[in-house]
């Protein structure tokens, strides 16, 4: 992975709880990832870790994306 990487959408959760779960299991396999907001805050405002008004994506490099796929099962 370069440092000039583009970094695609793997997935999107309605939750931070969920999103972080799904980082985790990329973490614990060596997948680079990002979680981001979209500007969104929890449906009980900043630092709630449920529902999210906008959805959390999970980004990863463009060259890892069929690889985080698999280690998510979602294909």
């Amino acid at each position: 992975m370069s440092s000039e990487s583009v970094w695609k959408v793997v997935a999107t959760y309605n939750s931070m709880v969920d999103a972080e779960v799904a980082a985790g299991r990329l973490e614990h396999v060596g997948i680079p990832k990002r979680l981001d907001q979209r500007g969104g805050v929890g449906v009980f405002g900043p630092g709630h870790g449920g529902r999210s008004v906008r959805g959390i994506a999970l980004l990863v490099p463009d060259d890892q994306l069929e690889a985080a796929r698999e280690a998510l099962d979602l294909e």
